[in-house]
């Protein structure tokens, strides 16, 4: 299990000041191979005690454990393990109510560490940019297609990479540093986003980030990382936060945009009317 992994398995049982020293580390994990007890207590406004109790809920009996175990190659996460009890369970109401309480618990832990001058810095990003671009690879495609789905209805100049049959080279060619990236990083990792990410802020557009807890993101890739609490308790992962968070951050740039955006979602709809495409009432 690497130390990611042990962080958020332990994060609902950290006390407040103990999730301050957690929320830093996995957002630079590196910190703890090239800074003392001190340095990194200081960082995250903690004590050293609260840093020493810290890892030792971790399963580490000291820092310095922890800190050789991660500098000697501590297993490198190539995915997520099922939980012990995935092949045993059978469905039903009980684990439905688990289920459930399992994604209120994302929504809430993932809403907790995100920061309000974060969220408005990328509304800023994504309001003021001439042509906003979803990337999505694997495991974020879908997430990727629900975030375009939701601002083509907003705003006029909405890209997606990957397109099926299009090279992404030859899409990305077009990007301006008038523009505006949300990049996916959910699940599995692909190089090509990170590949895309350098870009795009090479480029001098504004990249915003949205991953799980576990991602390093880094200024060398995003503007802002939005990270989200994805822990599931069977085979897959929980990506209720995130679909929560695109909701939001996508009806918060409507309001942005104001009048404009309300005019084309009536344009919209008109359209609709016009060619009668949608049924009313049940199918």
């Amino acid at each position: 299990m690497t130390l990611s992994e042990r962080i958020l398995e332990a994060y609902d049982d950290l006390t407040r000041k103990e999730r301050h020293l957690a929320d830093l580390l996995l957002k630079d994990l590196d910190m703890l191979v090239l800074k003392s007890a001190t340095d990194i207590s200081a960082q995250a406004h903690v004590s050293k005690a609260t840093t020493a109790r810290f890892f030792r809920r971790l399963g580490y009996p000291s820092f310095k454990t922890a800190q050789r175990a991660v500098r000697s190659g501590e297993k490198v996460d190539s995915g997520r393990e099922l939980s012990s009890g995935a092949v045993r369970r059978k469905g039903g109401r009980g684990e439905l109510a688990e289920h459930l309480a399992n994604d209120v618990q994302n929504l809430v832990r993932s809403i907790e560490s995100l920061k309000s001058d974060e969220l408005n810095q990328a509304i800023q990003c994504l309001a003021g940019a001439d042509k906003i671009w979803v990337i999505g690879f694997g495991d974020s495609y879908p997430l990727a297609h629900f975030a375009r789905a939701l601002l083509i209805r907003i705003k006029t100049d909405i890209r997606m990479i990957p397109i099926g049959g299009f090279s992404v080279p030859e899409e990305f060619a077009s990007i301006k540093p008038t523009d505006a990236v949300i990049a996916l990083g959910v699940g599995r990792k692909t190089r090509s986003l990170r590949l895309i990410m350098r870009s795009a802020m090479r480029a001098g557009a504004q990249v915003v980030y949205i991953t799980d807890q576990a991602s390093r993101g880094g200024p060398d890739v995003a503007v802002v990382t939005l990270r989200c609490r994805m822990r599931g308790i069977s085979f897959y992962e929980s990506v209720v936060a995130p679909v929560s968070l695109i909701t939001y951050l996508c009806s918060a740039l409507a309001l942005k945009i104001g009048q404009a955006a309300f005019d084309r979602l009536q344009f919209i709809q008109e359209i609709h009317d016009d060619w009668g495409d949608l049924v009313s009432g049940d199918l």
